[in-house]
């Protein structure tokens, strides 16, 4: 997925660039969808990050929690930074999450909140 430099847009602009961004790699996700996972992620001012990337991947999941096939394609993407980020001994709370993330999608947990992993 593209990670644009988007620090010097305004909000809307910002949320939009974002949201093209999504539906392009993910063309299953409405443009409401989209916009609305990309209203939660702050501003790319420097070098996409693993945390960028699994911030966003986590947004797109929690917004689209409702529909599990989708969840899982993007999911996909996730355990891929999340393994990356194993590798490189990189920390995150996203990292925490993974594991409740896999047990919702098996049917044993409410999709978790990030804000409960802080």
């Amino acid at each position: 997925m593209e990670f644009e430099y988007n620090g010097n847009l305004l909000e809307e602009e910002r949320v939009n660039l974002v949201a093209n961004e999504i539906t392009k790699k993910y063309s299953d996700i409405s443009i409401e969808k989209a916009r609305e996972a990309a209203r939660l992620e702050g501003r790319i001012s420097e070098e996409k990050t693993n945390e960028d990337e699994l911030c966003r991947l986590y947004n797109i999941m929690l917004v689209n929690r409702d529909d599990k096939k989708l969840v899982i394609e993007v999911f996909r993407d996730f355990y891929n930074v999340v393994k990356d980020c194993y590798k490189k001994g990189i920390e995150s709370n996203y990292l925490k999450v993974y594991e409740d993330i896999f047990e919702y999608l098996r049917g044993n947990l409410d999709f978790p909140f990030i804000s409960d992993y802080i």
